[in-house]
């Protein structure tokens, strides 16, 4: 966990790095280009043309769309730094104990989303679908158990592919929590397993741990399509 946390304080430095450098990129070539045009006006004023000749004029909307282009970058920084803070302030103040609110749980998961979705092309498929009634999101949960499906389906998708998508449902049906992961895997991985790795070995093993019986995890893939289900029991929050 204390690794995952300094994951994230990574992403977040990372994050703001690049924005840095892409700022300052776009300054300087703005700068050129308007040095570049401010020549250009010297030497069109120096020479004489015809009446009819039409003298060309930078559009000032042509910068504006540039302006607009950088704070929209900003702009997607801030969002996901936003929810970055979410994701630490769940981290360190709402786990302290066994069992968090599902509701807090599932907050934690669509922050986690809202980041990886800055690495994801403007037309990828991503579909959210939340079917839990307000009392069902008071019951209690283990932390974190979210984490590892949703992960995985933004890892082992081709998320700069617009034919690929990625599904997240999150569903409570008699006491027990639904987490449904869809995604299509990229054509190199297909002949691969999607469930190996020490991350997902930890996760079963905690299931097992907290669980014991009262979870369910099953995996299935048809053709180019992986899809994750973990049932979990929940606890009434007396």
């Amino acid at each position: 966990m204390l690794n995952f946390y300094y994951s994230l304080l990574f992403l977040a430095f990372l994050v703001l790095v690049l924005l840095t450098v892409f700022l300052y990129w776009k300054i300087r070539i703005l700068k050129r280009q308007n040095e570049l045009l401010t020549k250009q006006n010297r030497d069109v004023n120096s020479i004489s043309f015809p009446a009819e000749t039409t003298i060309y004029k930078l559009d000032p909307h042509l910068l504006k769309n540039a302006l607009n282009a950088i704070q929209s970058h900003a702009y997607q920084s801030y969002h996901a730094l936003d929810k970055l803070s979410n994701v630490l302030d769940y981290i360190l103040y709402e786990t302290d104990g066994t069992f968090v609110k599902l509701k807090d749980e599932i907050a934690f998961a669509q922050n986690l989303i809202e980041i990886n979705k800055l690495k994801i092309s403007p037309l990828f498929d991503l579909h959210i679908r939340k079917k839990i009634s307000p009392e069902a999101g008071d019951m209690l949960i283990a932390p974190f158990m979210t984490i590892n499906p949703i992960e995985n389906a933004f890892k082992h998708a081709d998320v700069q592919n617009e034919n690929s998508y990625i599904s997240v449902v999150f569903e409570v049906v008699e006491d027990y929590f639904y987490l449904t992961v869809s995604n299509r895997i990229q054509s190199k991985q297909r002949t691969t397993t999607t469930l190996g790795g020490l991350g997902n070995k930890t996760f079963v093993q905690r299931l097992k741990s907290i669980y014991g019986e009262d979870y369910s995890l099953n995996t299935e893939k048809k053709e180019d399509i992986y899809t994750v289900t973990v049932k979990i029991k929940l606890y009434k929050n007396d």
